[in-house]
């Protein structure tokens, strides 16, 4: 049994259950069905299998994409071959995104050049705009609207669930943080009818960094809170609007628009993360064919400063299937790219570093990291001190 602290809400098992029996309540996994018992699994493991909670998968899932495991100085960015500095050259896809658009338009490739049918991303709750929920995309120019980061838990790889059943052919592309990648990769080494399909028609994975995601609460109070807004009366929401780094926009039903900025966002987000983010050893999986970082070292300062700059990410290409996503959205005008310096601080790796390694010296449980055994040695700097905020703000 999963200790339920690790779970990272991926949806996985709702995903890989034969029976169609997990379903989620929240963040919660439940049966969905009262008269199940675990019984009636028998020798069934596929959702314990699959989830990569305490065990994410990584050195064999390596070992099958790239014929090796990473090395110590790899321990935070995993096997690529490739890095250079992108965006999106599609106006529209460039001035809604949160970092250039590179994810969205590598997305818009697979569908327009590679003979992708459905894209998986993170999207909005149709009854409740301000709360995160998976949407299958199937129109490349609506990808715009699940474009930019959410800093949200939602249960997501359980909506590929219907296209296994009802559309077996479909050929998918999906955008997931660290988590889902890893559940992905394990669930297409497994010996079942869904590992099979996923094997077989989950054909490209991109993946933003990820430092940690927030409960839904923790949106709830930056809306209420710091905006002053009802949340039944939010009809839209995105967390990185404008120019860079963007600011959490809120839209209500009069018509109004509600700005709050991101740096104050970060810091009420801090209160409300699951021990399973916090402890994570991963900032990005290093098993996608592509993962995307903010090309900005540091967008809390730039929200705090006002700092300008031209919006563009870090593009990290990885397998086969990932260089030949990359090459096509060249070759088709939809992405830029010039050569990039990896020298220097990136905030969300270094946040994530260090509350790994508090985490690691405190006894509690934590999910194995991607290389077995292997504990970094750093002087720890609390959270709190990365995200300080201005002087003159402090006691607001």
């Amino acid at each position: 049994m999963l200790d339920p602290g690790l779970c990272t809400v991926c949806g996985a098992c709702e995903l890989a259950c034969p029976a169609g029996v997990i379903g989620f309540d929240g963040l919660d996994p439940v049966l969905t069905t009262e008269s199940w018992t675990a019984a009636d699994c028998a020798d069934c493991s596929d959702c314990l299998d699959v989830c990569p909670g305490a065990d994410p998968g990584t050195p064999a899932a390596e070992e099958r994409l790239f014929g090796r495991t990473r090395t110590p100085r790899e321990r935070w960015i995993g096997v690529f071959s490739e890095v250079v500095a992108g965006h999106a050259l599609d106006p529209v896809v460039y001035e809604t995104s949160a970092s250039g658009g590179s994810l969205t338009a590598l997305l818009q490739t697979a569908m327009h050049r590679l003979e992708v049918t459905a894209v998986l991303s993170m999207g909005r709750d149709e009854k409740e705009p301000w709360r995160a929920a998976p949407a299958l995309v199937r129109d490349p120019d609506d990808l715009v609207e699940t474009a930019q980061s959410t800093y949200q838990l939602a249960p997501y790889l359980g909506a590929l669930r219907p296209l296994v059943i009802e559309e077996p052919d479909a050929r998918v592309a999906m955008s997931g943080v660290a988590c889902h990648i890893q559940a992905m990769r394990k669930l297409q080494a497994m010996d079942t009818e869904v590992g099979r399909w996923a094997r077989e028609h989950v054909v490209l994975l991109v993946e933003p960094a990820c430092s940690s995601s927030t409960r839904p609460e923790g949106t709830a109070a930056v809306i209420r809170e710091r905006a002053g807004v009802p949340l039944d009366s939010v009809v839209r929401l995105r967390y990185r609007e404008g120019a860079y780094p963007g600011d959490i926009a809120i839209r209500t039903d009069d018509g109004a628009d509600h700005r709050v900025e991101f740096w104050r966002a970060v810091r009420d987000f801090a209160g409300n993360k699951t021990h399973r983010c916090l402890s994570c050893g991963d900032w990005m999986s290093g098993l996608a064919d592509i993962s995307v970082s903010d090309g900005d070292p540091n967008i809390f300062a730039a929200s705090v400063t006002g700092a300008e700059q031209p919006k563009h990410g870090r593009v990290f290409i990885r397998t086969r299937a990932g260089a030949r996503a990359v090459a096509a959205a060249r070759e088709h005008g939809l992405l830029t790219d010039e050569p990039v310096d990896l020298a220097g601080l990136n905030l969300g790796l270094e946040r994530k570093r260090n509350r790994r390694a508090s985490y690691e010296r405190s006894g509690k449980p934590v999910p194995l990291g991607p290389i077995p055994g292997y504990q970094e040695e750093l002087e720890i700097v609390p959270d709190e001190k990365w995200i300080a905020a201005p002087e003159q703000e402090e006691d607001r």
